[in-house]
């Protein structure tokens, strides 16, 4: 077995937590919600489901299911951002080394598997990454570790480590028993306590092999 590194999408590759937060935070306005700007972004690193849980006593009295569809509705008729604009820098360059160090990556994603082979097809990343898995993979999303539990399965070992940005990424790695390098893109004021490492560049990545 090669030895490999494990990489979460949203906000580690790309810095999607700020459009799909800005998104949550103009459709709860418009929907007349006044939800504190720390609470929300306490939600940075969990699905759409968890998101709306997580707020629920700012919207009790109001159907859950139908507010998480009207808003799925919103991010789809808001199209997509335009990934190589918000991708973070030194990310292509960082997977160009471990490639040439002989060392797999793999993502796992709370996105869904077709957003996950846009943003590798966009950034020009797909050809460095072995296989990746996605919110239709696992039955539970982060903080679970499944999604890190299935990764384990597959590659029959266990990798040099996680990158991850959010508390909930982080959880779930640890939960899994693995090791967790968090990258601090210094935008947000994330709980990252539980990591073993920091780095707020991917070429520092390399540095910790």
């Amino acid at each position: 077995m090669n030895r490999y590194i494990i990489f979460d999408m949203d906000g580690v590759v790309i810095d999607s937590e700020g459009w799909y937060l800005n998104l949550l935070r103009n459709f709860l306005s418009n929907n007349n919600f006044n939800i504190p700007d720390k609470v929300l972004m306490e939600t940075i690193g969990l699905d759409m489901i968890h998101v709306f849980k997580r707020i629920e006593s700012y919207i009790s009295g109001n159907d859950i299911e139908k507010l998480i569809e009207k808003h799925l509705d919103n991010i789809k008729s808001s199209g997509e951002p335009d990934y190589l604009k918000i991708a973070f820098p030194n990310v292509k360059d960082c997977f160009y080394k471990l490639h040439d160090l002989n060392i797999d990556i793999v993502i796992a994603s709370s996105s869904p598997r077709n957003v996950i082979k846009k943003v590798l097809e966009k950034l020009d990343l797909n050809r460095f990454v072995e296989f990746y898995i996605g919110r239709e993979d696992v039955k539970n999303t982060k903080p679970d570790p499944e999604i890190y539990n299935a990764i384990l399965k597959i590659k029959k070992g266990k990798p040099l480590f996680v990158v991850e940005d959010s508390e909930f990424g982080i959880k779930s790695a640890k939960m899994a028993g693995l090791k967790v390098v968090a990258f601090n893109s210094k935008i947000y004021n994330l709980n990252q306590k539980e990591s073993d490492y920091i780095v707020t560049d991917h070429n520092q990545i390399i540095c910790l092999i």
